[in-house]
């Protein structure tokens, strides 16, 4: 069965979090949440859980800062 994630969301692995636009975080947060829900391992699903966590750590930080301004 292949995988559950857009073209989009597969372009975005492999890249930092940090690198990555807005955009491409909350389509990074998405491709997070099918992909733990998908996976059969329970390391791979805190590795996906985790990834998610820092990019929407990441977000916030991103809107916090803009608002701060």
């Amino acid at each position: 069965m292949a995988e559950p994630l857009s073209k989009s969301q597969q372009s975005l692995r492999g890249r930092k979090i940090a690198d990555m636009t807005d955009q491409q975080l909350r389509d990074w947060i998405q491709a997070c949440e099918k992909m733990e829900n998908w996976v059969g391992h329970a390391k791979a699903r805190r590795g996906w859980r985790l990834s998610g966590v820092q990019a929407e750590k990441e977000l916030d930080r991103r809107n916090s800062t803009s608002k701060a301004r």
